[in-house]
């Protein structure tokens, strides 16, 4: 999978977890028959298929329309954004040394 299709896999799974989190609280008139297809069972395949017409949705809009915050292009060239991204990736490092050290409460989780 390529990196801008992960990103859009990423946001996509975001937008429909979002989505089903605020309909948690509502409870349906009645239950679904036994052989009818739950909502979700019918999302998840559709949004999860590439000849689908989503891959022309800009990650920065499915961010900006689920979040309200923008995404900004990154500048490899940049010096700031070259600075945030030694920033990140050094928290990264950071976090994943600590997850996996041995005393983490992590390794415990079954």
């Amino acid at each position: 999978m390529e990196w801008v299709e992960f990103i859009a896999f990423v946001a996509i799974t975001a937008v429909v977890a979002g989505a089903w989190a605020q309909s948690a609280n509502v409870q349906p008139e009645s239950a679904p028959s036994a052989t009818a297809q739950a909502p979700m069972d019918q999302l998840i395949p559709w949004l999860l298929d590439e000849d689908q017409q989503l891959r022309g949705v800009p990650f920065s809009e499915v961010t900006f329309d689920t979040t309200g915050k923008k995404v900004v292009p990154f500048d490899a060239c940049n010096a700031v954004d070259q600075r945030v991204s030694k920033a990140i990736s050094a928290a990264c490092d950071e976090a994943m040394e600590r997850l996996n050290a041995p005393d983490s409460a992590i390794q415990n989780v079954d």
